[in-house]
């Protein structure tokens, strides 16, 4: 079998976390009306998920050097599908946040392995290859909303979309259950494991994709509303935010082989700064649909090799470990993604969205001086790890 044909799998899986993750915005309205509450208490599905989530990325990581990662990986996909199910099938309100959370911890598990096994793999051309494999939760991103528009125009509802994300992750299941990874050879021993966190690339790394999801994340949670704000039409701004996320999909497709070519660093840095550029852009502009678009697009674009480069880039340089280490940039990556949005949300209610959206750039400088603190100390970072392997 050609080693391209591998990626198929892992294509799956990247479409079974965006599904996940991008779906429980778009039916929350019907959902608050099936269950007759109000939308702050159906919003604790993104509580219960994000917690799940968060926790189990890096738990998965820990257990993937320790036990074995394929057996963390198929885990996860179960427990997604169980959780996708539950949701689809259970009657009672509750039953169905306890299936989110189930299925946010499952998300977190596949999260936490795709990148280690992938890498294992996809050796020669490992962040070109996680680039090409991230693009797929895009996919899967702009296909939960998609898909339920058209399940509600032919009069569907929001437990037949989680139906078809159930359907999809028992495909992703028995493909996944083929015996075509290898296998790693010794299990890390948990003396390594807390060597890594002594090690202050990997912080500077969490710090990076940290403040990565701060800005990323504000942009995605807040930008609708803040366009709205400004006089843009209720549903259109969904259409502009579509466009971030669409550059965010194909960057990772097209910029895939330069990561490769010119560096880890050096491919993280000139998208960080090319994202800086065009958000600052989109905020000091006047107000224009084309330029606006295109501008969007333009971010989405830049940011788009970043978590999949920083995740190869921290593999690379703690091999023995490198569940933990992938799962570390993850877990800071989801933190993010759990806690700026909420402080968004806070500066938006006290003040304006307008400083909400500026601080979208400001995390992405922040991020872009620590990947300067990275490049700075990385190289030393791996000969004092490998020495201290060695002992």
């Amino acid at each position: 079998m050609k080693k391209q044909f591998l990626l198929i799998p892992f294509f799956f899986a990247l479409i079974v976390i965006g599904l996940g993750l991008s779906g429980m915005g778009v039916v929350i309205p019907e959902m608050a009306q099936h269950f007759s509450v109000s939308y702050s208490v159906v919003g604790r599905v993104f509580l219960f998920h994000g917690l799940g989530h968060l926790l189990s990325i890096l738990i998965a990581g820990i257990l993937g050097d320790i036990i074995d990662q394929v057996s963390i990986l198929r885990l996860g996909i179960f427990l997604s599908l169980a959780g996708f199910g539950g949701i689809s099938f259970l009657p009672s309100f509750s039953l169905v946040m306890a299936s989110f959370l189930l299925m946010g911890v499952g998300l977190g598990f596949i999260d936490a392995m795709v990148n280690p096994i992938a890498t294992s793999i996809f050796t020669e051309r490992s962040a070109s290859s996680l680039n090409i494999i991230h693009a797929f939760f895009g996919l899967g991103s702009l296909a939960a909303p998609r898909l339920y528009s058209f399940l509600v125009v032919e009069g569907y509802g929001w437990r037949n979309l989680y139906q078809i994300c159930t359907l999809f992750t028992l495909v992703t299941l028995i493909i996944f259950l083929f015996p075509f990874i290898p296998r790693k050879n010794q299990p890390s021993q948990f003396k390594e494991l807390l060597g890594v966190f002594k090690q202050p690339v990997l912080w500077l790394m969490g710090f990076t994709t940290l403040f990565y999801a701060g800005g990323v994340s504000t942009l995605n949670g807040w930008l609708v509303s803040y366009l709205e704000e400004g006089g843009v039409k209720r549903g259109e701004g969904a259409i502009f935010l579509s466009y971030f996320w669409l550059g965010i999909m194909l960057g990772r497709l097209i910029l895939s082989p330069i990561s490769d070519r010119i560096g880890h660093l050096n491919t993280i840095r000139l998208n960080a700064l090319g994202g800086i550029v065009f958000i600052s852009l989109f905020l000091l502009l006047p107000f224009h649909s084309t330029s606006v678009l295109l501008l969007l697009f333009g971010t989405g674009f830049m940011l788009s090799t970043l978590i999949p480069t920083t995740v190869s880039y921290a593999i690379a340089t703690f091999p023995e470990v490198t569940s933990t280490a992938s799962s570390w940039v993850l877990f800071n990556n989801s933190l993010g993604s759990f806690l700026f949005p909420w402080l968004g949300g806070v500066i938006g209610t006290a003040f304006s969205l307008r400083l909400t959206m500026i601080f979208v750039p400001l995390f992405l400088i922040l991020m872009f001086l620590f990947q300067q603190w990275l490049a700075t100390i990385g190289k030393r970072n791996v000969m004092v790890f490998n020495s201290y392997q060695k002992e």
